[in-house]
């Protein structure tokens, strides 16, 4: 193939195109004329044959052709006068009644030829520049015989020859004009692409300070944008490499400082195990001196502990590619035996792999190890002895503990009962004052009784003795009622608080008559004490919970204010609120305006036997067992707020429905199962 330019390859490409257009336009130009002459032949022997039959079909009828021979002869003599050359008549049987023209011998046998064309009963057939048609004709006795005529078709046949010959004259016309086009064209393209190839040239070279004019908005300014959008690049790159390069050689720089004043054993070998390099340490660390290292094959290297630990470090490295840590016995320096562990890295060095190895020495610590390996086996025989002594004295606390809790428990329930010992006797006080009232109040009734009596008796009685004597039996009767319902009324809150306590039942229970029943059994000693209490408890909050441990919460917050609180003061007051919270849990707060507790009393006051009157009758369970009853059996939470001084607010908060204990929980499982 011809070695041709860019531009002579697209000159001669385009000619092709051009000269493929070309054809297939004049091409195109020829078949539609081909068929324009045709269809207007076509058109001309239709007509004619529609004349003709006209003119000569009253002839025909009646079988007076042959009259008409001299009239077509003198139609057919000039040519100029009609396109008709020739006209003959033929019978049903194929034979010539009349003739005229230069007819051919058998024109029927013309129409039998390929290419024959029938319109509408007119059958035509293109011979060089005549046309042959047939059309049917009415003979006499209605016999159809045949009318053959034929037409000149030169005249069309010269204006297309004249239209193509125009057309390949305008078609080599616009081949030319085209040709010259693409030549100026591809001129100015070829000097572009002469300066892409000058610019590709000096990148080539080096040279990266030329760029390219940007221009022409075509698939070349892009190019030539490319060009120079790589050219920045290539500046930028290049600037990249070469600062790389300096970073990589000082990285190599100090990697081989590193290298050498790195205080680990390193060498360096080929893939065929010959040492290439060796640094400092690995030279102090064995006595050997760089040339007795660097050159030998790494299984010779005199160091080790004989040839079968290099064979057996080899073989792990050619079998796993790597060596990660294994032990190998080696010669220190002065001849003494040690041992170091292995590791091996692979690398590339100048293009091919190499080995670096590193030494460890591990000679201190494994005997460090095995000193503490002695160590242990001492040591566990010390701590078996030890075990047993533990276990000695663990049994010995467990037993301990065991009676603690017994006495713990003693402890609470003795606290209990001095509680309700307590509440007996000041019930017993508190009842004293009405029943002695009741009492004095009958007596005296019954000396106005029998001092009524006599008077009746004697007859002197007047309407104002009786009516004197019916007021001082009311007055007795009612005073009489009055100190035996205070009575009843202190014995049925004191029967309520004493059942509850002893036998703490869950049940539902308004919390306002609890803290009510709880409050009358100690009025007694808040009178003596001089304590004012108020409740401020909302009419109708029940619960469903255990009042008798509710009632033991109370009695110790109450005991603990007149025992400690108010000591040395001459009156007091505490309070009890209630209200229900945002989730539906009830809030109750006791407050005493007493002396309140310091920060480290405030600390351990919920600790067990922690107490401030010791030796005092005091036990130090009374704000434990407060702690365990809100928190375990109430499921709530206490927190208490005080200041020397500024007394003592304990705020609890308890759930409605208290959780089931676990012995109510084991008997509702067995009701469901049930």
């Amino acid at each position: 193939m011809l070695n041709l330019s860019l531009r002579a390859k697209f000159l001669i490409l385009s000619a092709m195109v051009q000269a493929l257009v070309m054809g297939l336009l004049i091409w195109n130009v020829t078949r539609i004329m081909d068929q324009a002459v045709s269809k207007n032949a076509d058109r001309v022997a239709h007509e004619y044959a529609v004349t003709l039959n006209l003119s000569l079909g009253p002839y025909a009828s009646k079988g007076h052709l042959a009259d008409l021979r001299s009239y077509l002869g003198e139609m057919l003599s000039d040519p100029a006068d009609s396109f008709v050359r020739y006209i003959v008549i033929l019978d049903p049987e194929g034979r010539p009644i009349i003739s005229a023209g230069g007819a051919p011998a058998d024109p029927a046998e013309l129409l039998r030829r390929p290419g024959a064309r029938t319109n509408q009963g007119l059958q035509t057939v293109q011979s060089e520049a005549m046309l042959h048609a047939r059309a049917p004709l009415l003979l006499k006795d209605n016999r159809v015989g045949a009318l053959h005529f034929g037409l000149s078709t030169s005249d069309l046949a010269q204006a297309r020859d004249e239209v193509l010959s125009q057309g390949g004259l305008i078609s080599a016309a616009g081949f030319g004009v085209g040709l010259l086009l693409f030549y100026f064209f591809t001129l100015g393209i070829g000097r572009r692409l002469d300066g892409l190839n000058a610019q590709a040239q000096r990148l080539v070279r080096g040279d990266y300070g030329t760029l390219l004019p940007e221009r022409g908005g075509d698939e070349i300014e892009l190019v030539s944008r490319s060009l120079n959008t790589m050219n920045l690049a290539l500046r930028t790159r290049i600037a990249q490499l070469e600062q790389a390069e300096r970073r990589l050689s000082e990285s190599e720089a100090r990697f081989k400082i590193l290298f050498e004043v790195a205080p680990v054993p390193l060498s360096v070998s080929n893939r065929d195990g010959t040492v290439i390099a060796a640094n400092l340490a690995l030279q102090r660390t064995f006595s050997a001196a760089a040339g007795a290292i660097v050159g030998r094959h790494t299984a010779e290297l005199a160091f080790w502990d004989g040839a079968g630990e290099a064979s057996r470090i080899l073989a792990i490295h050619a079998r796993d590619g790597t060596v990660q840590g294994d032990i190998a016995g080696v010669r220190l320096a002065g001849g003494a035996k040690g041992s170091v562990a292995v590791w091996t890295s692979s690398l590339l060095l100048d293009g091919e792999t190499a080995v670096i190895w590193a030494l460890l020495d591990l000679t201190g610590e494994l005997k460090a190890k095995g000193a503490l390996r002695e160590l242990n086996i001492s040591l566990e025989s010390r701590v078996q002895e030890r075990s047993a002594a533990l276990e000695r004295a663990n049994l010995d606390l467990s037993e301990a503990l065991d009676s603690l809790q017994r006495t713990q428990h003693d402890l609470l329930a003795a606290e209990k009962m001095a509680s309700l010992g307590s509440l007996v006797a000041g019930i017993a006080h508190e009842l004293n004052t009405p029943i002695g009232n009741s009492l004095l109040a009958s007596t005296t009734l019954s000396d106005r009784v029998q001092e009524f009596d006599r008077v009746v008796v004697a007859g002197a009685l007047r309407r104002s003795a009786l009516t004197a004597h019916l007021d001082e039996v009311r007055q007795a009767a009612g005073l009489i009622a009055g100190s035996l319902q205070k009575a009843a009324n202190l014995i049925a809150s004191f029967k309520q608080v004493a059942v509850d306590q002893t036998n703490d039942q869950r049940r539902g229970f308004d919390l306002l008559l609890v803290l009510q029943d709880t409050l009358a059994t100690y009025l007694p000693r808040l009178r003596r004490a001089r304590c004012a209490a108020t409740l401020d408890i909302p009419a109708g909050l029940t619960m469903d919970s255990y009042p008798g441990s509710l009632y033991q919460v109370i009695n110790n917050l109450i005991n603990n204010s007149l025992v400690h609180a108010f000591e040395g003061r001459a009156s007091g007051a505490i309070s009890m609120r209630a209200s229900v919270q945002d989730d539906g849990q009830i809030a109750l707060l006791f407050g005493d305006d007493g002396r309140g507790m310091s920060d480290e009393v405030l600390r351990h006051v919920f600790d067990p036997f922690f107490t401030t009157k010791m030796g005092q009758g005091g036990t130090g369970l009374g704000m434990n067992i407060v702690y365990n009853i809100v928190t375990g059996v109430l499921g709530g939470r206490i927190n208490i707020t005080t200041a020397p001084e500024q007394g003592t607010t304990i705020r609890i908060v308890v759930p409605r429905v208290a959780p089931l204990r676990d012995g109510a929980k084991k008997h509702m499982a067995a009701a469901l199962e049930a």
